[in-house]
């Protein structure tokens, strides 16, 4: 089963976060609080972490792009039920 992976609301001013880098590749195995990417908001530079176990498909915003909390930016394949 694929499972989005949303940009968080990293309790900013509500703009825009940028994607400075990603942390796995695709095919790699990634753990629930393992940290996927760097972003930097209007206020820090920070690593978000993974929501679930399963192995890192892709992204589909690259680094460099801006996103909106919510959006979603890879794509993460879990065990199904």
């Amino acid at each position: 089963m694929i499972t989005p992976f949303k940009m968080p609301d990293l309790a900013t001013t509500g703009g825009p976060v940028k994607i400075l880098r990603w942390l796995v590749q695709a095919g790699e195995t990634v753990r629930r609080g393992q940290f996927l990417l760097e972003v930097e908001t209007d206020k820090a530079t920070m690593e978000v972490e993974g929501t679930v176990d399963g192995i890192f498909t892709g992204t589909l915003v690259a680094a460099g792009a801006a996103v909106d909390a919510g959006t979603v930016i890879a794509e993460i394949e879990t065990a199904g039920d």
